[in-house]
């Protein structure tokens, strides 16, 4: 992850690189995790990691040609890179004049003064900590997953 300097803006872009966005902000302070069921499918994980900014502080790059949204019949919605499935910014049904912004896409590293957490009466067991095993610094090979992954046989 790329320092970020002082006059710096925040760039963000999918699992591809096909659609690449830019946030005009000198620092992002302010995150949330949702872990409603509808982010939890959304992002395959126990929560989502996202931010707001003002759309007009928000500038697509390139590929904004490449994204699709499906809305469901409640009025929430996903956009994706239809390339490799990214979820990536949309503007607010409820707000145009805002974006949501996963922060997993975001290219330079951070850190938010705030955190917000949202539905947390949703939140699965699974979601809290747990016994820790072992932690790796990087991705571990077959090898050195092979108990973990025998676990749940």
């Amino acid at each position: 992850m790329k320092p970020i300097s002082e006059n710096q803006k925040y760039t963000g872009a999918c699992l591809c690189g096909a659609v690449i966005f830019k946030l005009n902000l000198k620092k992002i302070k302010m995150m949330y995790r949702c872990y409603c069921s509808l982010c939890r499918k959304q992002s395959g994980a126990t929560s989502n990691a996202s931010t707001f900014v003002q759309t007009e502080l928000f500038q697509w790059q390139q590929g904004a040609q490449l994204i699709r949204t499906y809305v469901k019949d409640t009025g929430f919605n996903s956009s994706f890179c239809t390339q490799c499935g990214s979820p990536v910014p949309n503007a607010l049904g409820i707000n145009p004049k805002v974006m949501w912004i996963p922060l997993g896409l975001i290219q330079e590293d951070f850190s938010p003064e705030l955190e917000l957490n949202f539905c947390v009466n949703s939140k699965v067991s699974w979601a809290e900590t747990h016994q820790k095993i072992t932690e790796f610094d990087e991705l571990p090979n077959m090898v050195e997953l092979k108990k973990y992954f025998e676990m749940n046989s």
